[in-house]
């Protein structure tokens, strides 16, 4: 394998993906608002209506919450309602972290591989020296590195404001370091999960909007742990994390599998139409 190929196609990719101001202001704009939004809420909520925080029956009161988080209110009875308030509301929000990079390599594989197949330019490029393992690593870097490396400054943006805003106590148990390992392990492997997801969704579409749509797929399930723990259905800990971690890697190692196929050099030559 050539590494030098591999970094011309990487940098042929960041190129052509700077140009396109689509993608890099949609993903800005979920990052931005999808760090700012739980602190708008966990901060704002409590200074805008403090007669909340000190009759019977707060939001933070324990008898109200369900049992599970009766079990984890332990390490916060020391804090004030407020500050526990925040403590909550900020952990429901953490899931979010594992939406951006979905979202991320999906439209850089879409726009790139719906591109090269409008344009005709694969084919001249499979013409070159180049092997298919070099061309799909090249790709999957220009991806997925972007998007894993986004959403980890964002999430460490959001750790400082958390910081910041509540203080050490709300900060050490809103980010804990279950909070951290997750999203250092499982954001790389839902990035590789998207991008396999999008290189076959894009070997069938038409256009790059149609083939985002598959990144509904990914982002259900997050929305169902948002919602599911919210509810009290149960608690994000580190075993679901290692069992998410494992989860996705079995289905990182099925897709990415498929897309390899569909990169077949004959099929591209002959199918992609």
């Amino acid at each position: 394998m050539s590494w030098r190929r591999v970094a011309i196609i990487v940098r042929k990719e960041w190129l052509e993906t700077l140009h396109n101001r689509t993608i890099i202001i949609t993903f800005v704009g979920l990052a931005a608002m999808f760090t700012v939004l739980p602190l708008v809420l966990a901060f704002a909520i409590p200074s805008l209506s403090p007669d909340l925080f000190s009759s019977p029956g707060s939001p933070s009161d324990v008898s109200d919450v369900p049992p599970l988080f009766q079990e984890s209110i332990a390490d916060v009875g020391h804090l004030s309602s407020v500050a526990q308030f925040q403590v909550f509301m900020l952990r429901q929000f953490l899931v979010f972290f594992l939406i951006l990079p979905v979202m991320g390599a999906i439209s850089i594989a879409t726009f790139s591989i719906i591109g090269e197949k409008t344009s005709r330019s694969l084919e001249a490029l499979l013409a070159t020296p180049i092997r298919t393992d070099e061309l799909l690593l090249g790709k999957t870097l220009a991806s997925s590195v972007p998007a894993v490396v986004a959403t980890w400054i964002a999430f460490a943006v959001f750790a400082s404001l958390v910081l910041l805003l509540g203080g050490p106590d709300v900060a050490r148990l809103a980010v804990d370091t279950t909070s951290i390992i997750g999203i250092a392990v499982m954001v790389p492997l839902i990035a590789l999960l998207g991008l396999g997801l999008g290189v076959i969704v894009s070997s069938r579409a038409k256009d790059p909007r149609s083939a985002q749509q598959v990144a509904g797929i990914v982002v259900l399930p997050l929305v169902v742990v948002i919602v599911g723990q919210s509810a009290g259905l149960f608690i994000v800990g580190p075993g679901l994390v290692l069992a998410g971690a494992f989860g996705l890697l079995i289905m990182d190692a099925v897709v990415l599998a498929a897309g390899v196929k569909l990169f077949d050099r004959e099929a591209i030559l002959t199918r992609w139409k």
